[in-house]
């Protein structure tokens, strides 16, 4: 009997202790990140394949052209955190349609090496206050998607660079990341009509 009270009570501190972990970036303000042994990666690590573009350029991927526009700041700021909008092009030219969608296929990685993902209180904010707001859903064969993806970062977060993950016909495959740096000069205020009066 004593057997299975010990076992029940070790069963129930290690399931305890998975949701504390299992949803963890990598983040250099961990204790000492470069030696963190728990085994969780980050998003970079889960490509093979690393390519870098520059704000405005196009690069291609297969079937896949992806450009990174503008980044914008809204203005909006909320409990310390401005929200920030990439301005994407994402251009299909295979016979497939492609499911996408910001969560899976951005992210960000801060200066500090924090990795963070799209936040749905920007993409709340996106719906109501930005003019042809729409969410990244599917990109239907030989068409493009072109619009806004939200994050929301600490206000004097001024550079990062951008991932986004070619996935392409497969959401699953993020073996290809394409990264593009963007520094303070590289992001612009709300331009006119950017934001529903």
């Amino acid at each position: 009997m004593k057997k299975f009270k010990f076992a029940a009570l070790f069963l129930a501190a290690a399931i305890a202790i998975i949701p504390s972990t299992g949803c963890r970036l990598n983040s250099s303000s961990d204790s000492d990140s470069s030696s963190d042994s728990s085994g969780y990666a980050g998003m970079s690590d889960v490509a093979v394949t690393q390519m870098t573009t520059s704000l405005g350029d196009e690069t291609t991927v297969d079937s896949t052209t992806y450009t990174l526009n503008r980044v914008i700041d809204s203005g909006m700021v909320k409990d310390d955190l401005k929200y920030i909008y990439l301005d994407v092009t994402i251009k299909n030219s295979s016979d497939e349609d492609y499911e996408a969608n910001a969560l899976n296929n951005f992210y960000l990685i801060l200066e500090d090496g924090t990795e963070i993902t799209t936040d749905i209180r920007a993409d709340n904010y996106g719906k109501q206050s930005i003019d042809g707001y729409e969410h990244l859903s599917e990109i239907p064969a030989g068409g493009e998607f072109s619009g806004y993806i939200g994050f929301c970062v600490d206000e004097d977060v001024t550079d990062f660079t951008v991932g986004f993950f070619v996935t392409g016909s497969d959401i699953n495959d993020k073996s290809t990341v394409i990264y593009c740096s963007v520094g303070d000069g590289d992001i612009i205020s709300a331009p006119d009509g950017f934001i529903i009066e």
